[in-house]
Parts: structure tokens; sequence; C-alpha cells
């Protein structure tokens, strides 16, 4: 809880600015909905009483610095994010970045976006040509607000599920206090009895209101990361392959991700993974923690049906460290989960975030349907699936393969993917794929310190093998030419109340 002595985050801000801005915070509806349902909460026993109040006092001091951060910019035209930073000098820039994405969202900034267009010249099918695009900017200003003004309140996710854009992640599921939401591959459930509305549900779903923003202006501010707006902040980038020929019996690509997470469970670096695996049903992904090495070679391969993977965060909690695997919507939601409500992780466990390349995936039932109209083939046949080259493609227990051109199977995709315009997972440490290397190897990107690190130290090991993606064909062009076409066909969440 914020209190005036022995807080450095409150350093040089006056007592009579703290408690009125204190004062103010204590209002929010999110802390009185989590300090008026402990109770409730410790009954679940998802959190300890120790955890409760560690949550309720970084709910408070985030929501304090936000009141302080509002008065400070009262009167200023409107600004860009890292403007704002420089501004407000009394709490690190990333903090105020953050602070201003929430405040939009809790109805006291106003986001203006001014769209200019200009002329470049670009190589198309060989041919220099001048085309068009477009350049958004982004600025924020304080609303004048009215007296008798009520911030937003923020909704349940089930609401995000009803508008059609839920990613099912599970990560409300995980996060939630009093255990109230239930998510599977394809359904939302809130248990309207026991859920106490407090919205952290809403602030921690990575469909719920874009962090794009703040995280292309936190990158920003981090002088030591290469910036690319396809694929945003990334410390190096490389085309691997693991060294293992365990791991070549079951990789998809290169190997990568499967050997990361040897070399983490090997050295003791986490006490466990989460992944998926290959569920009783063929071909459905399982999310699992694995603690054993030898348990780890069943999570290798693509699996292109949608798993609910953060649905078990909660369960590891026992474990000291862990490493997380998962597609963007995942890494995604993790990383909001840092930043809002509060800026407290609220697994702090989570050590790794191991994430990768996804431009779709496919409910379970459209596997199946997509195998048996496009290819005519008894599934239990298929031992793997790719995407290389403009095809889909299967492989047969016979030796066979089997493709088709992309386009022919991308109605059976999820309808909630076309709302994510990230492909190469911007919020993960290290970012693993096939696009852009040859066939055998996988495409990374390391996007944090100890990402790279990670990356490296597995390579000393020799578990692993890279060059730089830049010396390689078709390379890092074609991988942010695809990323920047999955950011130019997102479609914009719109989420609406379903009609009673």
């Amino acid at each position: 809880m914020v209190q005036i002595a022995n807080n450095k985050l409150f350093m040089g801000i006056s007592p009579k600015e703290l408690m009125e801005a204190t004062y103010n915070a204590s209002g929010n509806f999110q802390i009185r909905a989590f300090f008026e349902a402990k109770d409730e909460i410790l009954k679940a026993e998802k959190y300890s009483e120790e955890e409760f109040y560690e949550i309720l006092d970084a709910m408070i001091d985030a929501e304090t610095e936000r009141k302080l951060v509002l008065e400070k910019l009262r009167g200023n035209e409107p600004l860009f994010l890292e403007e704002i930073s420089k501004i407000v000098k009394e709490f690190p820039p990333d903090n105020v970045i953050r602070d201003i994405i929430y405040l939009k969202e809790q109805g006291y900034i106003e986001e203006q976006i001014e769209i200019k267009t200009k002329t470049v010249i670009k190589k198309i099918k060989g041919e220099e040509k001048e085309v068009e695009e477009k350049e958004y900017f982004y600025r924020y200003q304080v609303k004048d607000i009215p007296d008798d003004f009520i911030e937003y309140f923020f909704e349940p996710v089930s609401l995000v599920f009803e508008s059609e854009v839920c990613c099912q992640c599970g990560w409300c599921s995980s996060v939630c206090p009093v255990n109230a939401i239930a998510v599977t591959a394809d359904t939302l459930e809130i248990d309207d009895k026991i859920c106490m509305k407090c919205g952290l549900c809403y602030s921690v779903c990575p469909r719920s209101f874009s962090i794009e923003q703040a995280l292309l202006s936190i990158n920003k501010l981090d002088k030591s990361l290469k910036f690319s707006e396809k694929i945003n902040g990334y410390i190096n980038t490389y085309s691997a392959s693991t060294t293992s020929d365990k791991i070549k019996k079951v990789r998809q690509d290169g190997g990568v991700v499967t050997s990361l997470l040897e070399y983490l469970l090997k050295n003791k670096l986490v006490d466990a993974v989460v992944a998926v695996q290959h569920s009783k049903d063929f071909w459905k992904p399982e999310p699992v923690i694995v603690e054993d090495v030898k348990d780890l070679y069943k999570t290798g391969g693509t699996k292109y049906a949608n798993a609910t993977t953060l649905n078990i965060i909660d369960k590891t909690k026992k474990f000291k460290n862990i490493a997380v695997v998962g597609v963007p919507c995942m890494m995604n939601a993790l990383e909001k989960g840092t930043l809002f409500p509060s800026g407290l992780p609220f697994f702090k466990n989570i050590k790794y975030r191991i994430g990768l390349f996804c431009m779709e995936s496919f409910p379970y039932e459209n596997v199946l349907k997509l195998i048996k109209e496009q290819f005519d083939k008894d599934y239990t046949k298929i031992t793997k699936m790719d995407i290389s080259g403009g095809k889909f493609i299967v492989y047969l227990d016979s030796g066979e393969d089997l493709r088709v051109p992309l386009n022919d199977v991308k109605s059976y995709a999820r309808h909630n993917c076309h709302f994510c315009e990230d492909l190469t997972c911007d919020c993960a440490d290290i970012s693993v794929g096939s696009i852009g290397s040859p066939s055998g190897w996988s495409s990374v990107i390391t996007r944090t310190k100890k990402g790279d690190k990670l990356f490296k130290d597995a390579i000393k090991s020799k578990l692993i093998e890279s060059q730089s993606l830049k010396d390689v064909k078709p390379g890092q062009p074609l991988l942010e030419r695809i990323a920047g076409t999955k950011r130019k066909n997102c479609k914009p969440i719109i989420l609406e109340k379903k009609n009673d």
C-alpha cells in the first residue's frame, strides 16, 4: 500500500499530492471489488493472504501513480507517448507509457489518430512501382472531465467471447481470483454466482484493449534493441537447427524450441515447462506441465489446432521458475498481465517466454475436416503437417507427402485469428518459426537480453547450431514481408454486448 515513507516509487512527490492521489485511487472499482472479495478470494485458495495483500498493494500503488500522471498532464496539448514519458519525469518512462494506455481505457485520456499517406517505390513482380503507404500517428490528451465523471467499468471477459474475438488462450481463467472462469478451446463460461466483477480478467485479456502502441513506445526506449515496424523490437535474428538426434526425430523444422527447453531443464534454469502435446484424440493438442526431459520430446512438432495453454498456469505455482511456450496471443496475454492493472505479474515464476510464429490456427474439428476434404485421407495416417512455400502439406506414414495451396485451407482457420496482427510473438523472450529459413532449420528472433543469452548459451553447449538469418535464403526479408502482411490485414476488434 502507498506509504509516504520508504516508498521509492513516490520520491519527489509532495505528501499533499500523494495523499490526494491515494484517496482518489481508493475509489477505483477494481481495487474496491478486490478488497471487498477478500474472504471469497482466500477461500478459492488460488492466492494466499500474503499474495492477496501484495496484489492489492500493487494495484493501489499503480492507481495512485496513474492519478498523479493524470494531474501532471492536465492542460497539455495532444502528445506522443514518448513525449509524455519525458514530461512526466517523476516516474520511469515505461511506467508512464503503461499508465497512459490504462487511463485511456478508464475514460480519462483521449487517443487521437492522424493518418498520413506517402508515396514509396517498391519492387512488385520484378518491376519498380510507386505505391501509397499509410502512416499512423497516435497522440494522447487528457479529456475535459466533468466533476461527476465516473471512470469506465471493465466488463468481464464474456464480452470478448460474445464479440467473437476471444483467442481462447485461457489466461483469464488462471488469473481469476475466485475461479469463476472456465475456458476450453471453443468455449468460455463465467459463473455469475461467484464472479466478483473486479475486471481483472478484462485487464489482462489480449483482446480486450490493445497494448500495441505501449509496446512500440517502450521498445523504442531501449536503445540496445533493433526495431522493425513489422517484427517489432529485437536483439538479433538467426537461422538455427538442433544437433540432437533425439530431437531431430520429433522436430517440426529446426527443433530449436525443444532444444532450448531441454537446455533449460537439464541446467535447472527452470523447474518445469508449460507446452502442448498430442492428447488421446490424435492431432488434438493438450496443455501439459513438463518436469522431466524424457517427457519433453512428446511436445515436439507443430499442432495446428488451438489449445488453451495458459489455462494451466495457475497449476505451476509450486515451481520456483518455469518456461512457457505459446503463440502470439498467449505471449501478448502474459505481457499484458505484467503491465496491468498494477505492473506486478500475477505469476512471478514465469522466467522464460518462448513464442511460436503463428499466422492462424484451426479448431480441432476443422483440422479433421480439412484432412478429409482436401486430402481424402484418414487422419490417423498423418505423421506430420506443415506450411511451406505457400502450401499446406501433410506427410503420411507411407512416406508420401501431399500438398494443397494455402489459400485452399484458409476457410478452415479460426475466425478469431483474423483479429491478431502479430506473426512473430512480439512479447516473447525468444520467437521461433520456420518462415525465412531453409528446410530443417528454424528462424529465431531474440527479443530480450535474457532470451539472447539463453540462445547463445545453448549454442555454446553445442545443442544448437546457428547462423545469421540475414545470411540465408529467403531470410529476414521474407519474414518481414509476411509479418507486415499480417499486420496490414488484421481486422479491428469491436466489442459489443450480446442482445438479451
